[in-house]
């Protein structure tokens, strides 16, 4: 009789631990957001094309950051009432999936939100590169002649062409026929960077059939730095060059080269809207 008392308790206790609890264990219900994609204004004059590729939002609410996200998206939010989001544009860096950050010469998006349960909040995030963003060299391919220089054992220069093009009138094209090995133009010099350290991006539309290096003149010291792997449709990338900078501190000039070595028959590299950018 005394074990069933006692048993007879427990039953009593849990009942009643069962029934204050009850709607603690219930699952709390979510608000969703979507983000679908980034919209992005430029001063053409100034900051050249609004053309851009951000493949991720970094999104924050109330100050703390909620995830990084792959767009377009829709995700859960355990949260309800007014709220701050911030919504910053993420890239891939040198075009590589496993190095996805911020862009962190545009401004981030921001707006108040009403989050309701089971209900999805469409945001739209807009952007624009920071005022104290600094171009040091821009090429829209727009101008009467292009500012290119040659390797002595190129076989060919860029040209402009008014076929397939980005956008506007004129892109960059070089094209090597099959008596031709070899291409390689590089950049004007470099003026106006910034003090060592800090970040430098290259950004650029382009569209090959064949990788294409991407480096950098140190004074006379070559470096190669990326490949442009093949697109056939037009590819936007934001191209680190920090660390191309920062690994030779004392030269007194620099500059970016492209080229490539015939690996296809008839290889054609076109581009468009390079920018060279820093703080």
């Amino acid at each position: 009789m005394h074990n069933v008392k006692i048993y007879i308790l427990l039953l009593f206790f849990s009942l009643a631990f069962w029934s204050c609890n009850k709607k603690d264990l219930e699952a709390e219900i979510p608000a969703y957001i979507t983000i679908n994609h980034f919209s992005f204004t430029t001063s053409y004059s100034t900051q050249g094309t609004n053309s851009h590729y951000f493949s991720d939002a970094w999104v924050y609410l109330d100050d703390e950051l909620l995830g990084i996200y792959e767009l377009p998206v829709t995700f859960p939010v355990l949260k309800t009432g007014t709220a701050k989001i911030q919504v910053y544009p993420g890239i891939k860096e040198n075009g590589i999936s496993e190095r996805r950050s911020r862009y962190l010469f545009t401004k981030p998006h921001e707006e108040s939100i009403t989050l309701e349960p089971n209900k999805t909040t469409e945001v739209n995030p807009a952007s624009s590169y920071f005022s104290s963003v600094n171009f040091s060299w821009k090429e829209d391919f727009e101008t009467a002649s292009l500012p290119f220089t040659y390797a002595a054992t190129s076989d060919t220069t860029m040209f402009k062409t008014n076929t397939d093009v980005f956008e506007g009138n004129y892109s960059g094209k070089v094209f090597l026929t099959s008596n031709m090995d070899f291409y390689e133009c590089s950049t004007p010099k470099l003026t106006g960077l910034p003090a060592f350290g800090n970040s430098i991006f290259m950004e650029l539309n382009f569209k090959t059939n064949q990788p294409v290096l991407v480096g950098m003149y140190a004074d006379s010291y070559q470096i190669g730095l990326f490949y442009l792997n093949t697109a056939d449709d037009w590819k936007k990338i934001y191209l680190n060059l920090t660390e191309g900078f920062q690994s030779n501190p004392n030269a007194s000039e620099y500059k970016i080269f492209f080229g490539f070595q015939s690996k296809v028959t008839n290889p054609e590299f076109l581009i468009d809207n390079i920018k060279i950018l820093h703080f």
